[in-house]
């Protein structure tokens, strides 16, 4: 499989003129990050898809083991993980106020080895 390239902003990657492409595992990652950077309802196509961060995820007080088996869950059905290998989660609180997703996880063509994920709460 071969997708557009994105960047930690989630901006397409355009290299002299021409979009950049990723491949592979670099693909399965790319996948998962915008899986979870995916709001539930946010695209009207398909409103029952998404994660649910307002109905679930970002309520009070945080059920932190609800939170975990959500977005460990989102990273196992994307297409390509066979094994979730490590998961952590760290919440900034204070002005940053960011939710820090790392996880490790056998795909179908290797190794994604701690990739991080920045959530804007």
């Amino acid at each position: 499989m071969i997708g557009r390239a994105l960047d930690k902003n989630n901006d397409l990657v355009v290299l002299s003129g021409t979009l950049k492409t990723v491949s592979d595992g670099a693909e399965i990652a790319q996948h998962v990050r915008t899986r979870l950077l995916f709001y539930f309802e946010e695209w009207f196509l398909n409103i029952q898809s998404g994660t649910p961060y307002f109905e679930q995820i970002f309520t009070k007080p945080a059920n932190l083991a609800n939170i975990e088996s959500i977005l460990k869950t989102r990273i196992l059905s994307t297409p390509g993980v066979e094994k979730l290998l490590e998961f952590s989660m760290v919440y900034e609180g204070g002005s940053s106020r960011e939710l820090v997703v790392f996880f490790s996880a056998e795909t179908n063509f290797g190794v994604i080895d701690n990739e991080g994920v920045t959530i804007n709460v």
